[in-house]
C-alpha cells in the first residue's frame, strides 16, 4: 500500500467512525507508517504490517483521542513504534507529547520519526519509566514540561501494549497535574491494575473514569480506554 492510497484509505476508514482527518493529518500518520514499515527490515518494531497497521496502529491511536486533552503536556510511556503518541501528536498540534522508549534503537527511530515528520511538539526520551534518571533530566531541560519540587507535571499520561500494576499507576499519578489523566489502551479481556480509587501522597487520589469503548473495523473484539483522573483532597 504506497502513501497515496494510505491516506484515501485512513481518512475514509475515519470517516467512517465519525472523525474528520485533514488530507495533511492523514499524509503525515501514513509517512509515519511507511517509515515504521522501513526501519522494521532492521529494529523489531511492529509484526503487523500494511492495511492491518493502518487499522491496529494509526486508526487505534486516533480513535481515543476525543476522550483526551487537546492541549497540555503528555507522556506516552513505552513508545515502540510511536504509537499512539505520534498519531495524537499529529491530531493535536497543542499537545506536547514527550515520547518515553527504554530501548535504545526504538528512541532512535522515534527521533528520527519525529524529525522527518516535522512535529514541533514532540519529544523524545530514552529511558524506563519505573527508574528516576529519566526524571531529572528531563526537569533539567530547557525543553522539558512544567512542575513542582522537581519532578515534572504531566495533563495526561497514554500507555498502549504496556504492562501495568498499581505500583505503577500510582508512580504515574504522583507525576500528574490536578486534573490530569492516564490513559490506557485495552483490549475487551485486559486486566485491570486498579479498579477504583488509587490513593496519592499529600491527600490526592485516582479515580477510574467510566471505560470508553470503541470498535476498529475487522476486529470482532471491542477495544477500550481505561482512565483514571488526579482528584486533590
Amino acid at each position: 500500500m504506497d502513501e497515496n492510497e494510505c491516506r484515501e484509505t485512513l481518512r475514509a476508514l475515519c470517516a467512517d467512525g465519525g472523525m474528520t482527518l485533514s488530507d495533511r493529518e492523514a499524509a503525515l500518520c501514513c509517512r509515519h507508517l511507511a517509515l515504521v514499515e522501513l526501519w522494521n527490515r532492521r529494529v523489531n518494531l511492529t509484526r503487523i504490517t500494511g492495511r492491518e497497521a493502518l487499522i491496529q496502529h494509526v486508526l487505534d491511536s486516533l480513535v481515543p483521542a476525543s476522550w483526551l486533552p487537546e492541549s497540555g503536556q503528555s507522556l506516552d510511556v513505552g513508545s515502540g513504534a510511536g504509537f499512539p503518541g505520534l498519531p495524537l501528536a499529529v491530531v493535536r498540534p497543542r499537545l506536547e507529547v514527550f515520547l518515553l522508549e527504554s530501548d535504545r534503537k526504538k528512541a532512535s527511530f522515534l527521533k528520527v520519526a519525529a524529525a522527518d515528520l516535522a512535529l514541533k511538539n514532540v519529544s523524545v526520551l530514552h529511558g524506563r519509566f519505573e527508574e528516576a534518571p529519566w526524571i531529572p533530566r528531563l526537569c533539567r531541560s530547557t525543553e522539558g514540561p512544567r512542575g513542582h519540587e522537581g519532578a515534572p507535571s504531566f495533563d495526561v499520561i497514554t500507555m498502549r501494549a504496556v504492562r501495568m500494576d498499581e505500583a505503577m499507576i500510582r508512580r504515574m499519578g504522583s507525576i500528574l497535574a490536578p486534573g490530569g489523566l492516564i490513559a490506557y489502551w485495552a483490549g475487551p479481556s485486559s486486566p485491570v491494575p486498579a479498579q477504583g480509587h488509587v490513593a496519592l501522597a499529600g491527600g490526592a487520589v485516582l479515580d477510574r473514569l467510566e471505560d470508553a469503548a470503541y470498535e476498529l473495523p475487522g476486529l470482532l473484539a471491542r477495544r477500550r480506554l481505561i482512565r483514571w483522573i488526579r482528584r486533590e483532597s
